[in-house]
């Protein structure tokens, strides 16, 4: 019966056109956040800092009890819309927000994330309309990582969500899976991967900056790693199935004769 009465908050800049410039792609960036009032206003900074400006800034939030509503009202005159509401986890909340994004390109950014300045550089280079482009990120020690995949090397382990510049073609046909609590952006890339309808392009620009106490960095999604091998079958193909259970007999065979 409670349900009946949760409050939904919202503000932002919904009543001015989105596009900024018509020249350029406008792109999304999405921010899901609970409890992030540490957090929040480091991110929304990075956005505002960004050289390349025809940017909407969606936040979906899942009815924080701190002081994270508050920020986002303090924000309103910055951000494209923010909307408070209960949802069923990260995953949820990043679907309803793709709901209300106008976007050609999508980019998901963590509450605690902050983007750099290749999202800039990069997109200068968003051009095809089928096609995933990504980059590079930092964690927040500073650490480069990222760098080109293939099938085998996404079969292994997932591309960061934070630097992937998503064509809004992908949501037309995929969403989130929430089977996936924690893993649901790595399984939206590998059935991206195995459709030969979009393509991915890798260019070496430090995108985000990476929380790595996220929970998607210091937990396992169980249902994933129960699924993780038919996953790979189905989709990255008989080839990387079979070198990615090779890799794993051999890592098993290593580990026994460790201990």
């Amino acid at each position: 019966m409670s349900e009946m009465f949760d409050i939904v908050k919202e503000g932002g800049l919904r009543k001015i056109d989105a596009a900024k410039d018509n020249t350029r792609p406008l792109i999304s960036i999405i921010t899901t956040t609970y409890n992030a009032e540490q957090y929040i206003i480091r991110c929304i900074a990075s956005v505002q800092a960004q050289a390349f400006k025809n940017i909407e800034h969606i936040i979906l939030d899942g009815a924080s009890t701190d002081n994270t509503v508050a920020i986002l009202e303090a924000h309103n005159s910055i951000l494209a819309y923010w909307r408070s509401e209960k949802d069923e986890g990260i995953y949820d909340a990043m679907n309803k927000a793709i709901k209300y994004a106008r976007g050609d390109w999508y980019l998901f950014l963590g509450a605690d994330d902050e983007l750099l300045d290749g999202f800039s550089e990069m997109a200068l280079l968003l051009k095809q309309q089928n096609c995933i482009y990504y980059g590079d990120f930092v964690f927040d020690t500073m650490r480069r990582a990222g760098g080109k995949f293939d099938g085998y090397r996404l079969a292994k382990a997932g591309i960061c969500h934070q630097n992937i510049f998503y064509p809004a073609i992908v949501f037309k046909k995929y969403l989130y899976n929430k089977r996936y609590p924690l893993y649901a952006d790595y399984f939206l890339n590998i059935q991206c991967w195995a459709d030969k309808s979009i393509k991915f392009e890798y260019h070496p620009l430090v995108i985000a900056k990476f929380c790595s106490d996220g929970v998607s960095s210091t937990s396992i999604d169980i249902q994933f790693e129960k699924d993780r091998k038919s996953i790979i079958k189905k989709y990255l193909g008989q080839i990387v199935y079979w070198r990615y259970l090779i890799r794993k007999l051999r890592k098993k065979e290593s580990n026994k004769r460790i201990y």
